[in-house]
C-alpha cells in the first residue's frame, strides 16, 4: 500500500477558500446532527524554547477517513529565522486503519477553516447590506478572514489598522492585488471601527483594542483566534456588554482560548449569556439577528474536526488530479489461513 505526501503548495492548489467554506458549512451541519467524533487532545510543552505541540484526532460518521493532527507553535523559532507555526495532518483509512496520506500544511488548512467559520458567522449574523468593513490586525487571520468574507458579502470600503504600519501597508498591497477592493490604512483602531458594518478582530494583542462606544448600531464583530495558542485580547469588556447576540464556535474551547476567556474571567459574561454555538445557527436550530439595529458578536477559535473535513476533501481532490508524491508504506498483507505469505 502506498502513502500520499502533500505539501503546502499542493494543498493551496486544490483547496480554495470557496470550497473550504462549503466543506466547513457541511462539517458544522454534521456536528449539529451528532455525527462528529472529537474525543479531545493532549499537549506537549517545551518551556526551554517556548514551544507547544498539540495532538488531536477526529472522525465524522460514515466518512472514509479519520485524521490525526499535530500542531506546533515554537516562539523561539523567530530567533533562528524559522516560522513559529508548523503542522502535519495524518489521514487514515477508516475501514482498515491504514495510513492514507500525510499533509504538511504549515497551518494553511487551519487558517482556511477559521476564515471559513468567521465568514459563515458573518453570513448568518451580519445585516445583508453592508458598506464598510474594519480589519484590526494585519496577520494571517486578517488576510483569510477578509478573503472569506468577500465570498458572502459585497463591500464598498475596507479600513485596516495594525500596530505595525509596515504590516498594514503589506496587507493593503496584497489584498488589492488579489481582490478588487477599495482598501485603506486607518490611523487608529477607532478610525477603522467607527461606521463599520462588520468588524474583524484579528490582532495578536494582549490589550483590548476595540471599544463598544465606537460600534455603530447594527454592527457585527467577528473575533478570530487559533485555538491551542496564546490567548489574544482585542475586545474591551464593554463590547461584550453591548452585544445583543453572542455566538461561539465551541463554548468550552472559547472559554479557554478565545476572546471569551477574558470576559468570563473578569465576570462580565457567564455561560447563560452565550446565545449558542455556530453549528446550531448554521443548521437553523438557533435564531441569530432578529433586528437590523442589533449588535452581534461571534468568537471563533477553529474546531479540530474541521481539519478532518478539509483533509478529506484535499485527499480526494489530490487523488483525482494526480497531485502529491506517493511513498511505499512497506505494509505486508497475509492471506489468512492460506499460508500464501506476503502478497505485496
Amino acid at each position: 500500500m502506498s502513502l500520499l505526501l502533500l505539501n503546502e503548495d499542493e494543498l493551496r492548489q486544490i483547496i480554495t477558500i470557496t470550497e473550504g467554506m462549503e466543506t466547513i458549512k457541511q462539517a458544522f451541519t454534521a456536528s449539529a446532527e451528532g455525527r462528529m467524533n472529537m474525543p479531545g487532545n493532549f499537549a506537549l510543552h517545551f518551556p526551554q524554547v517556548a514551544g507547544q505541540v498539540n495532538v488531536e484526532g477526529t472522525y465524522f460518521s460514515q466518512s472514509p477517513y479519520y485524521v490525526i493532527k499535530i500542531d506546533s507553535n515554537f516562539k523561539g523559532n523567530t530567533a533562528i529565522n524559522l516560522p513559529t507555526q508548523s503542522g502535519v495532518l495524518m489521514v487514515f483509512d477508516a475501514a482498515t486503519g491504514f495510513p492514507a496520506a500525510i499533509m504538511v500544511d504549515n497551518g494553511y488548512l487551519t487558517n482556511i477553516k477559521i476564515g471559513a467559520a468567521g465568514a459563515l458567522a458573518a453570513h448568518c449574523l451580519a445585516n445583508p447590506q453592508i458598506r464598510k468593513v474594519a480589519i484590526i490586525g494585519a496577520g494571517k487571520q486578517a488576510f483569510v478572514q477578509l478573503k472569506s468574507l468577500t465570498v458572502v458579502r459585497k463591500m464598498e470600503t475596507v479600513w485596516v489598522w495594525d500596530a505595525s504600519p509596515l504590516k498594514a501597508d503589506n496587507y493593503v498591497r496584497h489584498m488589492v492585488e488579489d481582490h478588487d477592493l477599495n482598501i485603506r490604512i486607518a490611523p487608529s483602531p477607532q478610525a477603522a471601527v467607527e461606521q463599520a458594518d462588520i468588524v474583524i478582530a484579528a490582532a495578536e494583542s494582549r490589550q483590548p483594542l476595540i471599544k463598544a462606544e465606537w460600534l455603530k448600531p447594527g454592527a457585527h464583530i467577528t473575533s478570530s483566534a487559533l485555538h491551542h495558542h496564546p490567548v489574544k485580547h482585542n475586545l474591551a469588556a464593554d463590547v461584550w456588554q453591548r452585544a445583543d447576540v453572542i455566538i461561539v464556535d465551541d463554548l468550552a474551547q472559547c472559554i479557554q482560548y478565545g476572546e471569551l476567556y477574558h470576559a468570563q474571567r473578569a465576570g462580565i459574561i457567564q455561560h447563560v449569556d452565550i446565545d449558542g454555538e455556530l453549528n446550531s445557527l448554521i443548521s437553523g436550530k438557533l435564531q441569530g439577528r432578529s433586528h437590523p439595529g442589533q449588535i452581534t458578536l461571534a468568537d471563533i477559535t477553529g474546531l479540530g474536526a474541521h481539519d478532518t473535513a478539509l483533509a478529506t476533501l484535499a485527499l480526494e481532490k489530490a487523488l483525482f488530479s494526480g497531485l502529491g508524491q506517493r511513498l511505499e508504506g512497506g505494509f505486508h498483507l497475509r492471506a489468512l489461513g492460506t499460508g500464501v505469505g506476503h502478497l505485496l
